[in-house]
Parts: C-alpha cells; sequence; structure tokens
C-alpha cells in the first residue's frame, strides 16, 4: 500500500511539472519574457520606495552608490571641464573663503595642540614618559588622550592572504608596505594557529580574535572570504567589535563575486574603503570632553609670526627704499653706479666710480639726509669727460685767483679780472692741464696784466712774456666799417683808445727791453666795387686809423698805414670790411738780444 501511495505521489509531481513547463515555459521563459516586457514601468514605480526602505534597513544604498556617483563626477568633470568651470565659477569665491578659514581653524587647532604637548609642563612630561616606555610621543599621547581610538584597519583576503584595502585615522595609506608586511605577519600567524591546535566541534579551524600588547590591541574578526582587523589603542569597548562585525558582512555582501574571483588584483576594492572608515572610531577621555580650549598657544605663535615677519618685511622695504634713494647719485655729474645692492636686511652696497672733481659721496649723503653708517661704499677714481665736470675743473683753477672770475657760454669760459704775469703763466698752464678742455690762449686775452712795481728789478724774461701778452691782444683788435664807407664807426673810438693805452705800456716795456715798435695799419675791402676804388677805399680806412691814434697820443713815426685791397674770405662781406692791427718790434742792441733768447 505505501509503495502505491508513493508511485501515485511521484506520478503527480510529474504531471504538475509537465503542467507547469507547459504554462511557465522552460525555467520560466514565459514569464521572464513577461516580466522583462515590462520591467520599466514596474521598476520605475517601485524604485525609489525601494531605495528609501533599503537604506532606512542597513545603510547599504549609501554605500553602494556613494563610489559610483564618486566615478561618475569623476569622469565628468575630465570630460566637461569648461562647464563645470562655468558652473563652479559663481560660488568659487565662498567656497575659497570657506576653505581658507576651515584651513587657519585647522592650522591653529593643530599648532596649539602641538605647542601644548610639546612646550608644557605636561608635554614634556609625557616626552618622558614615553622615552621610558620606548613609544613614540605620538602614540603615548593618543593613550593619554582617548580612552580608545581604532588606529588603523586592514581588510584582507581569507584565501591568499593578500592586503585587499586600508584606513588609518586622519590619514587614507592605501595599500602601503606597512600594511602590507601587517596583513602577511596576521596571515602567518593565523595559519600556524590553524596547523598546530586541535578543530573545534564542529570542525572549522581555530583562529586568534585577539592579539594584546603593551602598546595597542589587534582585533580579527575573520569571515568565508575576507578578514577585518582593527589595530586599537586604549581600552577596547565591545562595540568596536561589533562595528568591525557588521561592516565585514557588508563587504561580504557587496563584494561577494569580486571576492570569490579574486585573482591578486586589489583595484575592484577601491572603493572599500568607504566602508573601512565607519570601523575608525574613537573616544575621548572624559578629561578631555569637556569645553574645547581657545588655542591660546596658537595664537601666541603666529602673532609672534606675523611680528616677526613684519619686521624683517619692513627691514626689507626700508633697504629697498634707500637703495632707489641711494642709485640716483648716479645723476650726479663725474659719479658712476656700476653696482648696487641690498646687503643683509638693512644695509645697502653700492660700488661707483667718481671723477676726484666731482661732489664727494659724503656731501652727497649730507644734501640728501642719508645716514652713512647703512651704506657700504667701495668708490674708485675715474676721469670724466662730462661738460660739467669739467666746469668743476675749471672753477677750481679759477678759485685760487681771487681777482679774476669766470663766466660760460655753452662750453666756452670767458675769464675777466687781473692778474701778475706770474699767476697767468699758472693760470695758463693749470687750465691747458685739464683734459677734455680745449683750451684756446684767446680764452685770456681780456684778462689785465699788472705790470711790476720794480720794474727795474724784474726779469727780462718775464717782461718779454709780459710784451708778448699785449701785443697779442693788439693783434686781435679789428676795426669794423660799414659797406663802401671809409669813416670811422662810432664804436671804434673806444677800441682805438682802448689800443692807444695799450700801446704807451708797450712803449715802456720796450725802452727796458731795448726794443723798437711799430704798429701796421692794414685796410681791407670786399670784392664790391672795382679793384683800384676798393684799394683806395682801403688805403683811406687805413689812413683814418692812423689819424686817430695820433691824435689819441702815439708817435706818427711808429704808425705805418697799409691798404690791402680785396680779402676774398669765404665768411660774410662785412668780415672783410675792417682794419687789421699787428704790432712789430725789432731789437736795437745785439747784446740785449741774446739775453732774451
Amino acid at each position: 500500500m505505501p509503495e502505491k501511495n508513493a508511485a501515485s505521489s511521484q506520478e503527480s509531481q510529474q504531471q504538475m511539472q509537465a503542467l507547469r513547463q507547459i504554462i511557465l515555459g522552460d525555467d520560466g521563459q514565459y514569464v521572464t519574457e513577461k516580466i522583462q516586457q515590462n520591467a520599466r514601468e514596474l521598476v520605475s514605480e517601485v524604485l525609489s520606495e525601494a531605495l528609501h526602505d533599503r537604506e532606512k534597513q542597513d545603510g547599504s544604498v549609501n554605500t553602494v552608490l556613494l563610489p559610483l556617483v564618486e566615478k561618475s563626477v569623476e569622469t565628468s568633470i575630465t570630460n566637461h571641464s569648461q562647464q563645470f568651470v562655468g558652473y563652479l565659477y559663481p560660488i568659487v569665491g565662498s567656497l575659497v573663503r570657506k576653505s581658507v578659514t576651515a584651513f587657519i581653524t585647522e592650522f591653529l587647532e593643530k599648532t596649539n595642540t602641538l605647542l601644548e604637548n610639546s612646550f608644557t609642563v605636561k608635554g614634556l612630561k609625557w616626552r618622558f614618559k614615553a622615552w621610558q616606555a620606548g613609544v613614540s610621543f605620538s602614540q603615548y599621547a593618543a593613550s593619554q588622550t582617548f580612552a580608545f581610538r581604532v588606529e588603523q584597519v586592514f581588510l584582507i583576503h581569507s584565501e591568499t592572504g593578500l592586503l585587499l584595502n586600508s584606513v588609518s585615522y586622519g590619514l587614507d595609506t592605501g595599500t602601503g608596505t606597512d600594511a602590507d608586511l601587517m596583513s602577511s605577519m596576521l596571515t602567518a600567524i593565523n595559519d600556524f594557529v590553524s596547523d598546530s591546535f586541535r578543530p573545534n566541534q564542529d570542525s572549522s579551524e581555530q583562529h586568534l580574535n585577539v592579539i594584546r600588547t603593551n602598546d595597542f590591541t589587534l582585533l580579527i574578526k575573520p569571515g568565508p572570504k575576507a578578514v577585518v582587523v582593527a589595530s586599537i589603542t586604549g581600552n577596547m569597548p565591545q562595540g568596536v567589535a561589533n562595528q568591525l562585525q557588521k561592516t565585514l558582512e557588508e563587504i561580504h555582501k557587496l563584494y561577494d563575486k569580486e571576492l570569490s574571483e579574486f585573482n591578486g588584483d586589489t583595484l575592484p576594492f577601491e572603493h572599500s574603503q568607504n566602508q573601512l572608515r565607519t570601523c575608525l572610531v574613537s573616544e575621548l577621555k572624559p578629561e578631555h570632553q569637556g569645553k574645547k580650549k581657545k588655542p591660546w598657544f596658537a595664537w601666541l605663535l603666529v602673532t609672534l609670526i606675523i611680528i616677526c615677519l613684519g619686521y624683517l618685511l619692513g627691514k626689507h622695504w626700508q633697504a629697498s627704499v634707500l637703495l632707489d634713494k641711494v642709485r640716483q647719485v648716479d645723476n650726479e655729474p663725474g659719479i658712476f653706479v656700476t653696482q648696487a645692492d641690498t646687503k643683509g636686511l638693512s644695509k645697502v652696497e653700492i660700488e661707483i666710480l667718481r671723477d676726484p672733481a666731482a661732489l664727494s659721496i659724503e656731501d652727497w649723503l649730507e644734501q640728501q639726509n642719508i645716514e652713512p653708517q647703512k651704506l657700504h661704499i667701495k668708490e674708485r677714481a675715474f676721469l670724466s669727460l662730462e661738460p660739467e665736470v669739467i666746469k668743476l675743473k675749471v672753477q677750481g683753477i679759477v678759485e685760487q685767483y681771487p681777482k679774476i672770475n669766470v663766466s660760460w657760454t655753452g662750453e666756452k669760459p670767458k675769464f675777466s679780472g687781473k692778474l701778475s704775469i706770474n699767476e697767468h703763466a699758472s693760470l695758463k698752464q693749470g687750465l691747458q692741464s685739464i683734459v677734455g678742455l680745449d683750451f684756446k690762449s684767446t680764452w685770456l686775452d681780456k684778462l689785465d696784466i699788472l705790470a711790476p712795481q720794480n720794474i727795474e728789478a724784474d726779469n727780462p724774461l718775464l717782461l718779454k712774456n709780459v710784451l708778448d701778452i699785449k701785443i697779442a691782444r693788439i693783434n686781435q683788435t679789428k676795426i669794423a666799417f660799414n659797406n663802401g664807407e671809409s669813416d670811422l664807426p662810432e664804436n671804434a673810438l673806444d677800441t682805438l683808445t682802448m689800443v692807444a693805452q695799450q700801446l704807451k705800456e708797450l712803449e715802456t716795456l720796450a725802452q727796458k727791453l731795448n726794443l723798437s715798435l711799430s704798429l701796421i695799419i692794414m685796410g681791407t675791402s670786399d670784392p664790391t666795387g672795382t679793384a683800384n676804388y676798393n684799394r683806395a677805399l682801403s688805403q683811406l680806412r687805413a689812413d683814418n686809423v692812423k689819424f686817430k691814434l695820433h691824435q689819441l697820443g702815439i708817435d706818427e713815426n711808429r704808425l705805418n698805414a697799409i691798404g690791402l685791397g680785396v680779402i676774398d674770405l669765404s665768411t660774410s662781406p662785412k668780415d672783410a670790411r675792417m682794419v687789421l692791427l699787428n704790432v712789430v718790434y725789432f731789437t736795437a742792441d745785439n747784446h740785449v738780444k741774446n739775453n732774451l733768447e
């Protein structure tokens, strides 16, 4: 009877299977096709509600979508950077300000913490304790500040023991060398435990759950395909283990396929940091949970830094202003700046070339109200050919002779005053020695030569020099006439009066030198008119000058008037209508002539 019932039941199942296959098709083909036809409408009606319910249930939606959204945004920005610039431009300013504010706040907090932990009594005590314990100061400070803190979390593949990802407190370390070493060590320890101790009653292998040291605790949460390990300082509460277990389950749920097909490539687990970060929890000790301290130490340090920077910048600015001011010395005649630069915080180093006749650097600095001690000056001499410097040199020579003055017409000097014959020779020699001055003897013709007081005792050579100077002055005298006229012009009287006075002085000197003087008066004319007329006109001009000099007291026997006629000059015709004077002398006694020579 039971066999008959069993056969009947089996036959019913076969018939039901055949009916299901007729209605649904092979492997539910008809249902699948029907669902696929309306899948978009069905999913769209419940998608938002489903996402809301799942996120509310375990928070996995945000965990899954976050890496996808980050990747999508990264790709979009890379491909459409200009559009994103346009989108973000209006809020960039506020973002930058907010970022800078946050950075300064964080910097002050970290600086204050560093100062409090380094330069206070408590900080120095902690450093000594850390040295005694043989641990780093940061580890000891964390142990004194936090009740517990998860320093680092590792995700390790169970089968291969390779590190898939890791995160650290305050810094994402990725898969660094230290993390790989830690992963290999833990795997080796677990393998040792599994091989060395007997299996559990359910035939599963033995595994370590906790490894404790004096400095930290390693909490290990094994799973079917991955292991999560947390490095913890302080007294670990049970909540940390619960969080690791929850994270491990979530990773298995999200990365089940990747863990099963793992071939050594850790790239698929790159976004698992989002899950591992949830394990980086910490709790301050009660004495550190009170009101947040104001960063007085940090503010003090920042204030001191700002004051120091302000002082240094102020000094640098003052040196730059001084440097610009000192460079203006290059505008002074005879001074040339070859190099100028700042030296140190406040000093200026300057190298110059200066003509000895130029203004001294000390005088220039005094004029500019510049303190010399702020400068380091290297001065070298050179010879300047600047017109201003040449004038200074001429003025320096003229100052040696109080009775004369000098004035300038452009770059040509005019001398006036009285000199002795010795002073005249010394002045002439000094002017000739000035490099760059095109000295002309005629510049000194307006100077009056003082005759020696004791003429009998004077040296004949000295008297001869005086004679030559006075003769040269007469020889340069010219009497100009109007066109076609032989009468003396009005301005000629003063000139001839001066010539007559000079001739009388020459006669006195000539007598002492045993010389005989004679004045040749040469009349000239321009090419206008005939040759005979011009010759006669030039003779009349010379005769009129001779007559006037005779009236002024000059012996007629010493005056010789000659008409030269036409003088063809390349200059204007008026330069040819004149009377020229030329003093000649000869010795009356050969003995005297020899002495003069």
